[in-house]
């Protein structure tokens, strides 16, 4: 694996840091935050900019909040300025190269992948009857809360050379005071990535495990025998452990044939395909949440148009 050095200046340029903001803003442009940067951008990006050259850049301390759907989670909340423009600054420079190091089947928040082409490629395995009879299917506990920050770093390491680089990679990836990788963060997703990026690569290749499929910390490896898969559980099991993960109690082996395979949102057979039950709930009851609220919205306006009429 090629290390890369001389990536800082292209991190820091102000082309980089314009396009971060421009990126960064999209869908946020009410953001108080984003309005003060549109309204001068130099007088924002460059102090910015000279932070990151003379390392005086920290990341600012987290907000949090829980949230219940689709389970409950803490969310990380960090500033729009100066954070989220840096995270965006680094990915726009890593991005390409870490893409290079992750296996094809990896579908989370890589561009051009996803649920959707995840799915999809489940059902192209699926068309080999023959070697795809049984299924792992695996989910790690408290993925992100149980990244050791340690490892993350080494495992960055191996990617990147720069000191400068490395020295704001390592900021983020420590800056959580309640240890692992913070879920909200725009790096955090990709960072999950590549802490499994061995992991997968010792699947595929060690193992030889064809049919493989990583979505951040669920995964389905499809095969004929399922001892087996029994032994690549256990395998799997001893492997994470130096990482700090544990696999979920809902880890388990069946019969493909029986029952399809739920992953994903959807419930892929060998013919097709079916929404996941829970998914589609989900779905409906955001449809009658947009109802009641298109509702509200039309008789508020009803009664704002006969007040007005009156009035005149």
């Amino acid at each position: 694996m090629k290390r890369r050095g001389n990536l800082f200046s292209t991190l820091v340029s102000m082309e980089n840091l314009q396009l971060a903001h421009q990126n960064a803003r999209k869908g946020k442009t009410h953001y108080q935050a984003v309005q003060m940067v549109d309204a001068d951008p130099e007088q924002y990006l460059l102090p910015l900019r000279q932070a990151l050259i003379d390392r005086t850049f920290t990341t600012s301390p987290y907000r949090t909040k829980t949230i219940y759907e689709p389970k409950q989670r803490v969310i990380y909340k960090l500033p729009y300025y100066p954070d989220r423009i840096v995270h965006h600054a680094v990915m726009q420079v890593m991005q390409p190269i870490w893409d290079k190091q992750f296996i094809f089947d990896l579908y989370s928040a890589i561009p051009g992948k996803g649920l959707h082409a995840g799915s999809y490629r489940l059902r192209k395995f699926l068309q080999d009857a023959d070697h795809t009879r049984y299924c792992l299917k695996f989910d790690i506990t408290k993925y992100y809360p149980s990244i050791l920050p340690d490892k993350l770093y080494e495992i960055v390491q191996r990617t990147v050379k720069d000191p400068d680089v490395l020295w704001l990679l390592k900021d983020v990836i420590f800056s959580n005071p309640d240890r692992g990788v913070p879920i909200g963060n725009y790096l955090s997703q990709y960072f999950s990535n590549l802490y499994l990026t061995p992991f997968d690569h010792w699947i595929k290749e060690d193992l030889g495990m064809k049919y493989f499929i990583r979505y951040c910390d669920d995964g389905v490896i499809l095969h004929s025998d399922r001892g087996r898969l029994k032994e690549i559980r256990n395998e799997i099991a001893e492997y994470l452990t130096p990482l700090g993960l544990t696999l979920n109690q809902k880890t388990c082996i069946f019969p493909v044939d029986r029952c399809g395979i739920d992953f994903l949102g959807y419930r892929c057979f060998r013919t097709h395909t079916l929404l996941r039950k829970s998914s589609a709930r989900r779905f409906k009851k955001k449809v009658r949440e947009i109802e009641k609220n298109y509702q509200t919205m039309s008789t508020d306006a009803c009664w704002a148009r006969q007040e007005h009429i009156m009035a005149g």
